[in-house]
C-alpha cells in the first residue's frame, strides 16, 4: 500500500445550521409540538396503560419505517440522517400542528356550508388533502432549502416526503389512539386504544400518510433538481404529482367505497400508486447513475469491477469482505466513500462535469498502490 496520507476529500455540509431555513423548521417544529401536547398530555396522564401500548407499538413502527425509507426508496445508498431526522420531526411536529389548526377552520366551513349530515361523511375527505397534503409537502421545500445537497434529484424528494409522511403518520395514530378511548365512551381504554391501533396500522397503515406523501415529494425533487428538463416540465411534474397525492389522500379518507372491502382497498390503491411512482423515480435515477459511472470508468475513477458493485449495498459489500480486515479493507472502504460521493455529484445532470473534479482527484490520491 502506498505510505502516502490519505486524500482530502472536498468539506461539504449535508445541512446548513446557519440557514434560516433550518431554524424555520426548528421553531415550526416547536410551535407543533406545543400545539399537540395540549391535548395529548392530560390524555396520556389519564391513560397510562393506553399511553404504554401507543408508545411501544408506534415506536416499534417508526424504527421499522425508517429503516425500510432508508433502506429501500433511496436508491444505492441512504439520504443522510440530518436530513433524515428533519423530515421526521417536521412530518410528526410541525405538520401535524399545522394540521390541527387549519382543519379546524374547515371543517367548520364544512359544517356550515354542506350541513351536518353531508359534512359529517365528507369534510374529512374535503379538508384533509387541502391543508395536510400541504403542510407535509412544505416540509420537504424547507428540507431543500436548508440545503441543496438533500434534495437534489426526485429519489430524495420521494424519500424525504415518505419520511416526513411518516412522522405525521406516527403523530397521528398516537392521538387517535386516545381519540379512540372517547369514542368508546371511556369504557375499556386499553382495549379500545389496541383497536384504533389495529385500524390505523395492520389494515390501513400501508397506504396511508407515508405513500402520499412519497408522491409529492418525488415532484418536489424533481422540480428542485437540476436534471436538464425545462422548468415548465418540472413544474408541470411536481404539480402532477402533489395532485396525485391529494387524490390519493381524498380516496383514503373518503365514505366511498364503504364497507370492510373499502377499508382494505383503499390503502392498497394507495399503496400501488407509491410504488408506480418509486419504481419511475428509481428507473430515472438508475439510468443516470450508470451513465455517470460509465463516464467515471472511461476516466479513470473507477475500474469496471468497482462500476458493478458501486450501486448495489450488497455488491459493496461483499467487495469489501474480499479485502484483509485491518487497513486494508478500511483503505479499500474509504476509496468506495470517495467514488460515491463522486457520482452522487454527478447526479444532478446539468451540473458541469468539472464540477466534481475535486472529487476525482480524492479518489486517485485514495487509490491504494498496485
Amino acid at each position: 500500500m502506498s505510505g502516502a496520507p490519505p486524500a482530502a476529500a472536498p468539506r461539504v455540509r449535508a445541512m446548513d445550521v446557519r440557514s434560516l431555513a433550518f431554524w424555520g423548521v426548528i421553531a415550526m417544529s416547536a410551535f407543533g409540538l406545543w400545539t399537540l401536547q395540549r391535548n395529548a398530555v392530560p390524555a396520556a396522564l389519564a391513560f397510562p396503560p393506553s399511553t404504554a401500548l401507543n408508545l411501544a407499538v408506534l415506536l416499534s413502527c417508526l424504527a421499522v419505517g425508517v429503516w425500510l425509507a432508508r433502506r429501500v426508496l433511496r436508491p444505492v445508498q441512504a439520504p443522510p440522517w440530518s436530513g433524515t431526522w428533519l423530515a421526521l420531526m417536521w412530518g410528526g411536529l410541525a405538520a401535524c400542528g399545522m394540521a390541527i389548526l387549519m382543519n379546524g377552520r374547515l371543517l367548520s366551513f364544512w359544517s356550515k356550508a354542506l350541513g351536518l349530515e353531508a359534512s359529517g361523511a365528507w369534510s374529512a375527505a374535503l379538508t384533509a388533502p387541502l391543508n395536510e397534503e400541504a403542510a407535509k409537502a412544505a416540509g420537504v421545500v424547507m428540507l431543500a432549502a436548508v440545503s441543496t445537497r438533500l434534495v437534489r434529484s426526485a429519489a430524495d424528494g420521494l424519500v424525504y416526503g415518505a419520511l416526513v409522511g411518516l412522522g405525521f403518520q406516527i403523530v397521528e395514530n398516537f392521538t387517535y389512539g386516545f381519540n379512540g378511548i372517547v369514542m368508546a365512551g371511556g369504557v375499556e381504554p386499553f382495549a379500545a386504544t389496541f383497536q384504533t391501533l389495529w385500524a390505523r396500522i395492520v389494515l390501513t397503515g400501508v397506504g396511508s400518510h407515508w405513500a402520499m406523501s412519497a408522491v409529492a415529494g418525488a415532484g418536489i425533487g424533481y422540480l428542485v433538481s437540476a436534471s436538464g428538463r425545462s422548468a415548465a416540465r418540472r413544474v408541470r411534474v411536481a404539480l402532477g404529482c402533489f395532485v396525485l397525492a391529494m387524490a390519493m389522500h381524498f380516496l383514503f379518507d373518503s365514505p366511498l367505497p364503504g364497507g370492510t372491502a373499502g377499508t382494505l382497498v383503499k390503502p392498497l390503491v394507495n399503496f400501488a400508486a407509491a410504488i408506480a411512482v418509486y419504481a419511475v423515480v428509481r428507473r430515472g435515477f438508475r439510468a443516470r447513475w450508470a451513465a455517470v459511472s460509465h463516464e467515471e470508468t472511461a476516466a479513470g475513477s473507477l475500474t469496471a469491477d468497482e462500476a458493478r458493485s458501486l450501486s448495489r449495498r450488497g455488491a459493496r459489500h461483499r467487495r469489501l469482505r474480499g479485502f484483509r480486515s485491518g487497513p486494508e479493507r478500511e483503505a479499500q472502504a474509504r476509496l468506495q466513500r470517495l467514488q460515491l460521493a463522486l457520482i452522487e455529484e454527478r447526479i444532478p445532470e446539468r451540473l458541469p462535469a468539472e464540477a466534481a473534479e475535486p472529487w476525482r482527484k480524492a479518489v486517485a490520491a485514495a487509490r491504494p498502490a498496485g
